[in-house]
């Protein structure tokens, strides 16, 4: 067994590499596909939207008050993602209310989070995984807004959602350092991770992130 720093760093490398090959298998070939900066921005509403309620159930029932207290602030950035998103969708031209991010039903990966049941898995997957892919997912969106010269949601997401998502892949990975030292500990993380990141590959196939935007969808 390694020490748990050694762990979350080779962990850290493995996310990278996995998030790189997301987002060219799936969420870039989607733009190309004729989804739209508003179209990603309402799939990062759904993102938002199901980490608040996974969270809001984690925080419930953790014993650990310091990631309860955790848990709970990371709804609060959250919620305050999804009023930001709501309102430059507003300036983009979407009508307040008519898009709900829960139409459809919520995504396998919202179930899979949901089930988990250690401070280890919750860390590695819905800070450290999820804040990670989240990084690298506005990253690429604030490319596509930058060639397209959408100047104004660019700005919005390097200056508040990005640092917010990348404090959070930090804080998965202090926190996980802490409890991943026990071989358990690092399977039941590790199986996590490899669950997360198939999941968040099927959200972005074609047939899924159509069912996620609707019909409301850019052609």
């Amino acid at each position: 067994m390694v020490t748990a720093d050694v762990f979350v760093s080779e962990l850290e490398f493995k996310n990278q590499e996995s998030f790189r090959g997301l987002l060219a298998s799936g969420y870039l070939p989607a733009v190309n596909d004729g989804a739209s900066v508003a179209d990603l921005l309402r799939l990062e509403l759904k993102f938002a939207i199901e980490f608040i309620e996974a969270a809001a159930i984690w925080t419930v029932d953790t014993e650990s008050l310091e990631l309860k207290i955790l848990l709970g602030s990371e709804c609060g950035v959250h919620a305050r993602h999804y009023q930001l998103l709501q309102e430059r969708l507003a300036a983009l031209g979407l009508a307040a209310g008519s898009y709900d991010p829960r139409q459809g039903g919520y995504s396998k990966l919202f179930a899979f989070l949901r089930s988990l049941q250690t401070g280890e898995e919750r860390l590695a997957t819905g800070l450290l995984t999820l804040g990670g892919a989240a990084v690298a997912r506005l990253e690429a969106l604030a490319g596509i807004c930058e060639q397209n010269g959408d100047m104004d949601t660019r700005a919005l997401l390097r200056a508040d959602l990005i640092p917010d998502e990348q404090r959070r892949a930090d804080e998965g990975r202090e926190r996980l350092i802490l409890v991943a030292t026990a071989e358990d500990s690092q399977a039941r993380a590790r199986r996590a991770i490899f669950k997360t990141i198939e999941l968040l590959g099927e959200l972005f196939e074609p047939g899924s992130l159509r069912r996620v935007l609707g019909r409301s969808r850019a052609k």
